[in-house]
């Protein structure tokens, strides 16, 4: 195939033009595939049981993969109800 200047370039050379386009269009969302990645990576690397104990409990033979889901889990959910918690308190304070 032809370029604009009538030279021929092959496949590879014409596909690495639009290669960049999604990352540079969609940087937040290559920041989160990637966090996904590191956090799947984490977690499998962590597969054997282990024991924990909380306050007066002691939990036995818990895999750290459920463990960690747990926290990672947890830490969402602390971390969405604080933002909307502080969203609906900034909305008052400007009604005011």
């Amino acid at each position: 195939m032809d370029d604009h200047s009538g030279k021929k370039t092959s496949l590879i050379a014409r596909g690495s033009r639009k290669s960049g386009h999604w990352l540079i269009t969609h940087p937040m969302g290559a920041l989160q595939i990637l966090l996904a990645i590191l956090a799947i990576i984490i977690v499998f690397q962590n597969l054997e049981p282990t024991s924990i104990d909380i306050l007066f409990w002691t939990l036995v033979d818990i895999p750290k993969l459920v463990l960690l889901m747990a926290s990672m889990l947890f830490g969402a959910v602390v971390w969405e109800t604080l933002r909307r918690v502080l969203r609906r308190h900034s909305a008052t304070q400007q009604k005011d």
